[in-house]
């Protein structure tokens, strides 16, 4: 024997008689699941739109003249004031309508005695008629003469209503209450020659009209479902409107009015809804956030949105079976309420994603702690943590969280996508 041959039989005589050991068995992977929560919510979204006044007020002089001060010379009202209907604003010198007023009771007074005189002339013209006393001709001329009178009687009443009308003009009200805005022309200027000169505006805050575009889709689904009698009118539509720093959508209101067309240009109509603003907070013009409240859905399944995983061919849960293996169900989504996720639709992964929505179980059990080591096939130690919503309101208070319709973004416990 060679010497090499020899220090190699050497070195392996030590393990020859030893046994192969056993591999290291690994503990399974403890993981936490919950069932679906199974409750009614309702279906929202999400829009912009814009406030405006419910009414608006231009206060414009409508006749000519000098805008007069008050006996302490005082303005009659404080930009930005809250003024209630029919309050004062402006007094147009009337001082020369006052004079036309009488001037044009005076003609009427005179022009009714004129015809007083006339039609005596006329009645006793016709009782001599009818003794044969006058001809036709001298009657027809006492009647013309009254029809004359009486005309100008009648014309002269007609200026006098328009000297009536001038003189009204010249103290300008607001038919309405509101916040009166900036004093356009300063008292002791001359206004409303050849124009009627805006003074100042006057908007109504209380209530507030929120305008907002939908698309065409959704105006006709609203209309169709009060056409079935599903909801009665528009303002079963609930809206939640939010403003410039404010979050929670804290303002309610209703939809009143879906305009008469659909422009073909967007595919959009112009709705306008009404709210409430009594504080006065919200002023025209504001942007405002809308969520509309479509219809219920009485067994949406809701699942925490912290399970819901994401690889390159969507959204996806992972599943405990009754063998205590992890299965992989892929999900289509609906909307985020109070952090649980509404589940549309949900089909194994290989199978084809159901068309309609609906085609979702109640009965299974979704990991949502542990997710990093959970993988679909392994079997899993798997304890019961049921997950509830805090939400404890009515279906009408179960808003969903601020969001866009989708979200990629995965939560700090997702779990990886599906080995190949």
């Amino acid at each position: 024997m060679s010497r090499l041959a020899f220090l190699v039989a050497l070195s392996i005589a030590p393990f020859a008689g030893c046994a192969k050991p056993e591999p290291m068995q690994r503990p399974p992977v403890e993981v936490s699941t919950s069932q679906p929560v199974i409750r009614e919510v309702y279906n929202y979204f999400e829009i912009s739109g814009r406030s405006e006044a419910s009414a608006v007020f231009e206060a414009r002089a409508r006749v000519s003249g000098t805008l007069m001060p008050t006996a302490d010379g005082q303005s009659r009202f404080t930009e930005g004031d809250h003024i209630s209907a029919m309050t004062e604003l402006f007094l147009i010198e009337p001082a020369p309508y006052q004079a036309a007023q009488d001037a044009a009771k005076a003609r009427v007074d005179s022009a009714q005695a004129e015809l007083d005189l006339a039609d005596a002339n006329y009645k006793r013209f016709q009782a001599l008629f009818d003794k044969n006393a006058i001809t036709q001709a001298e009657l027809d001329k006492e009647k013309a003469d009254f029809d004359v009178k009486k005309a100008a009687l009648a014309r002269e009443k007609a200026a006098l209503k328009q000297a009536d009308i001038d003189l009204e003009y010249t103290q300008v009200v607001s038919p309405i209450g509101g916040i009166v805005g900036e004093m356009l022309v300063d008292e002791g200027n001359i206004v409303g020659v050849g124009e009627f000169t805006l003074l100042t505006t006057v908007r109504q805050i209380d209530p507030l009209k929120i305008y907002f575009d939908i698309p065409e889709k959704g105006v006709l689904k609203f209309l169709r479902e009060i056409a079935e009698g599903k909801e009665k009118d528009l303002s079963d539509y609930q809206l939640k409107i939010q403003f410039e720093g404010e979050t929670g959508y804290p303002h309610e209101g209703t939809i009143e009015l879906i305009d008469n067309q659909i422009d073909p240009n967007t595919g959009t109509a112009l709705l306008r809804g009404v709210m409430e603003n009594k504080d006065g907070k919200i002023l025209p013009g504001a942007y405002a956030q809308l969520l509309i409240r479509d219809t219920a859905i009485p067994d949406a399944v809701l699942v925490s949105e912290i399970a819901i995983n994401t690889d390159l061919s969507g959204k996806y849960l992972l599943v405990v079976n009754e063998d205590d293996q992890v299965e992989q169900r892929r999900v289509r989504l609906g909307q985020l309420y109070d952090g649980f996720r509404h589940i549309t639709a949900m089909w194994s992964a290989g199978e084809p994603e159901p068309i309609e929505d609906g085609h979702v179980p109640t009965d299974f059990h979704y990991i949502h702690a542990g997710l990093l080591q959970a993988r679909p096939g392994i079997k899993v130690k798997a304890m019961d943590v049921p997950l509830e919503s805090s939400e404890t309101g009515d279906a009408e208070k179960k808003m969903p969280a601020e969001e866009t319709e989708d979200t990629d973004a995965k939560s700090p416990d997702s779990g990886p996508p599906e080995e190949e």
